[in-house]
C-alpha cells in the first residue's frame, strides 16, 4: 500500500484553523493532515511571508522535501499558490476552495484599504460581525452561524489587517495554474458572495491539469455549508493523484 500523501488546510482571512475541523475530522481518518493557524499573525504584510511560515510549518512535519496536498481556502489558497510557485516540486497537488489566481483590481483594493482603516479604529467585532454573513450562502441558518461569529470577533484586528493587507497586494498568480505539473483542483461556491463564480471558473480553462468542483448550496465556507460533498470532492482528488 503507497504511503498517504500529507494533506495541509491552510485557512481563509476572518476565520481560524477551526472552521476545518469537520474536515480535518473525516479526512484525518484516512490521510495524515495538518492544519496550520495563521490567524493571530500580525508581523506578516505580503502573501509570501505567509507561504514561507507555512513552509517552515510543512518542513517540521515531512521533511524539507517531503510532497504535500495543499488545499487553501480563500487567503489560504493565495497562500498555497504563493507556495507552489515557490516550491513546485513541494507539491503534488493543489485545491483552491473559494479561491482565486486573480488579483484584486483597484476596486477592491480600495475597498480592502477602507476595511484596514475600519479594523485599525474600531477593532476587530464589527468587522467579523459583518463579514461573516457574507461569506455564507443567503439561506444558511442565522443560528448555525453565530458560533462561528462569537469564536472568530475576538481575533486580533492587526492581525487581521495585516492580512488584508497582504490579500491586498498579492499579484496575479494565473501562471502558476497555466504551467502547474501537478494536478489542481477548484472548489468553488455557487453562490460565493465574495469571489465571483464565473470569474474564478474560467481558471479551469487554463490547464488540462485543472478540474472543477462547484457546491451548489455554498457560499464562501463550503466546509461547513456542504462539508459532505466537500469532503467527497477532496477525497476523490487526493485518490487520484499520481503515485
Amino acid at each position: 500500500m503507497n504511503q498517504q500523501p500529507l494533506i495541509c488546510l491552510i485557512h481563509g482571512h476572518g476565520v481560524d484553523a477551526t472552521i476545518w475541523q469537520r474536515v480535518d475530522a473525516d479526512l484525518s481518518a484516512e490521510y495524515p493532515v495538518v492544519v496550520p493557524d495563521v490567524a493571530h499573525v500580525a508581523t506578516h504584510r505580503s502573501i509570501d511571508e505567509y507561504a514561507g511560515l507555512i513552509s517552515k510549518h510543512l518542513a517540521a512535519e515531512a521533511g524539507a522535501d517531503g510532497q504535500v496536498v495543499l488545499v487553501g481556502h480563500s487567503m489560504g489558497g493565495y497562500i498555497a499558490l504563493a507556495f507552489a510557485e515557490r516550491y513546485p516540486d513541494r507539491v503534488k497537488g493543489l485545491v483552491l476552495f473559494h479561491s482565486t489566481a486573480y488579483a484584486d483590481d483597484d476596486a477592491k483594493k480600495e475597498q480592502r484599504q477602507q476595511t484596514i482603516g475600519k479594523l485599525n479604529t474600531a477593532g476587530a467585532e464589527p468587522f467579523i460581525e459583518s463579514t461573516l454573513p457574507k461569506m455564507v450562502a443567503p439561506g444558511y441558518p442565522a443560528d448555525q452561524l453565530k458560533p462561528y461569529i462569537d469564536r472568530y470577533r475576538t481575533l486580533p484586528a492587526d492581525a487581521l489587517a495585516a492580512g488584508m493587507e497582504a490579500i491586498m497586494g498579492r499579484p496575479d498568480r494565473t501562471s502558476v495554474l497555466r504551467t502547474a505539473s501537478f494536478p489542481v483542483l477548484l472548489i468553488l461556491g455557487k453562490q460565493d458572495q465574495l469571489i465571483a463564480y464565473d470569474k474564478t471558473a474560467t481558471l479551469a480553462g487554463l490547464s488540462d491539469q485543472i478540474k472543477l468542483v462547484t457546491l451548489d448550496q455554498s457560499g464562501h465556507l463550503g466546509m461547513i455549508e456542504e462539508p459532505e460533498a466537500a469532503v467527497q470532492a477532496l477525497r476523490i482528488f487526493i485518490d487520484g493523484l499520481p503515485a
